[in-house]
């Protein structure tokens, strides 16, 4: 947990409150999910949260996203579950590797999270005995990987100009 010298309820100048920024992300990353066609824009905010240490607010983020996502969804339930357990297992994995502040960290796990996202996808797909994609994955999971990738990097360079550093 990230242990910081000010005060969770004091902002400074110019910051966007955590509650009003997180309740914008979660409108913009559905608002981009529907109009992209399914494609994932919340995950980026539970690795912003992860990148900045605040464990306690990736937990409660990754539980409403996967209740938001399994809610609107038509696979079986769990599918959200096992994609966010992996993310984070991935994402702890992976920090020993590269420091997740550095911009290759972004690209490189953006391109994991997207191949990730595609077998878990293609695994519930099988599973519930709906017609397989008869489509190739590369261009799914490139577009997924833009898709991390931009907009995780735009929100953690938004959050951290405007957005508060603190915990919700």
């Amino acid at each position: 947990m990230r242990l910081s010298a000010a005060h969770p309820s004091t902002s400074r100048k110019g910051q966007i409150p955590a509650v009003i920024w997180w309740t914008d992300f979660l409108i913009i990353a559905l608002w981009a999910q529907e109009l992209s066609g399914g494609f994932d824009f919340l995950s980026p905010g539970v690795l912003i949260c992860l990148q900045s240490g605040q464990w306690l607010t990736a937990l409660w983020m990754g539980v409403l996203w996967v209740l938001v996502q399994e809610g609107g969804g038509n696979l079986v339930f769990g599918v959200s579950i096992l994609f966010y357990a992996g993310m984070l297992i991935f994402f702890l994995l992976s920090k020993w590797l590269l420091e997740p502040e550095n911009p290759l960290f972004i690209i490189l796990f953006s391109l994991l999270l997207a191949c990730w996202s595609w077998v878990v996808l293609s695994g519930a797909i099988s599973f519930q005995e709906l017609p397989p994609r008869t489509y190739s994955p590369w261009s799914w999971i490139a577009k997924q990987w833009a898709a991390y990738m931009l907009f995780w990097s735009g929100s953690l360079f938004i959050y951290r100009r405007g957005g508060r550093n603190g915990r919700i």
